[in-house]
């Protein structure tokens, strides 16, 4: 393993050093923490330049280390393993916690199909807007209603259109003419 330090001593933009310390011992320095003569005289020798391109770019592989081997007796790691028998013939047992949630089951019944649940409560709020929806329509019949009644007592033409529509009434300088079914249908 190989650490990398830029050079701060002698270091100028034009060439510019990496320092490289290989660790011994895993041990990076002296107790205090500086590094003796031996660390620094590797360190001194084994300087490279930054490479100029990708191409000059090397790695170095990892050191193997050698495998540690355990003392002591080998252990065997596979053994059987005694399964405990069932009864074959085993009984619902009652406890506490299956008793709650046989409660928390009847709750949530009881929540949904009651008198006042949740899909009365759906089929209720069906039924309000249905309600609502015609409580629009006839206002908004008696509107016209009223526009209308307004207009029958104001207006002569609108009284005489009524009443030849709907009476049959005819002016004293018009005539009423019928046409009998037969010549009705003769001259189609």
């Amino acid at each position: 393993m190989e650490f990398v330090f830029e050079n701060d001593k002698n270091h100028n933009a034009a060439d510019s050093n990496l320092d490289i310390i290989t660790p011994v011992d895993n041990n990076f320095g002296q107790a205090d923490g500086s590094f003796g003569r031996a660390e620094k005289s590797a360190r001194r020798s084994a300087r490279r330049t930054l490479p100029k391109n990708f191409s000059d770019i090397e790695f170095n592989e990892p050191s193997r280390k050698a495998r540690k081997r355990t003392t002591g007796p080998k252990v065997n790691y596979v053994k059987s393993v005694k399964k405990k028998k069932r009864k074959s013939t085993k009984s619902f047992e009652w406890s506490w916690t299956k008793l709650g949630w046989m409660a928390c089951g009847a709750l949530v019944l009881r929540l949904f199909f009651m008198e006042s649940g949740i899909i009365d409560y759906n089929s209720m709020n069906q039924t309000l807007e249905n309600r609502e929806n015609d409580l629009l329509m006839l206002r908004q019949e008696n509107a016209d209603l009223i526009g209308e009644i307004h207009k029958i007592k104001t207006s002569p033409s609108y009284q005489k259109k009524l009443a030849r529509d709907h009476l049959g009434v005819i002016a004293k300088d018009e005539y009423l003419i019928l046409f009998s079914k037969e010549s009705a249908i003769s001259s189609i």
